[in-house]
């Protein structure tokens, strides 16, 4: 099994997380574990390119116009 470490949680969704894992009468360590796994697990998958795009496309459709009107404005990213 892979470890991680997550940095500079805060302490408020710290306590939140601790809470929802008292709710539901596990750990901490194995919500966050549970949230993790289903998150990668609908993840969809890098590795299938260009198939996952392909499949949204009818047979006989230009991908390219497919691309162009389901292109949404993206906001733009302020790198600190």
């Amino acid at each position: 099994m892979a470890s991680i470490t997550i940095r500079n949680l805060s302490a408020e969704s710290k306590a939140r997380l601790r809470q929802r894992a008292e709710q539901r009468g596990c750990s901490l360590e194995g919500l966050v574990r549970s949230i993790l796994d289903d998150a990668a697990e609908k993840a969809p998958s890098a590795g299938r390119f260009p198939h996952n795009l392909i499949a949204l496309v009818e047979p006989g459709e230009d991908i390219e116009l497919f691309i162009r009107e389901h292109r949404q404005p993206r906001e733009p990213v302020e790198l600190a």
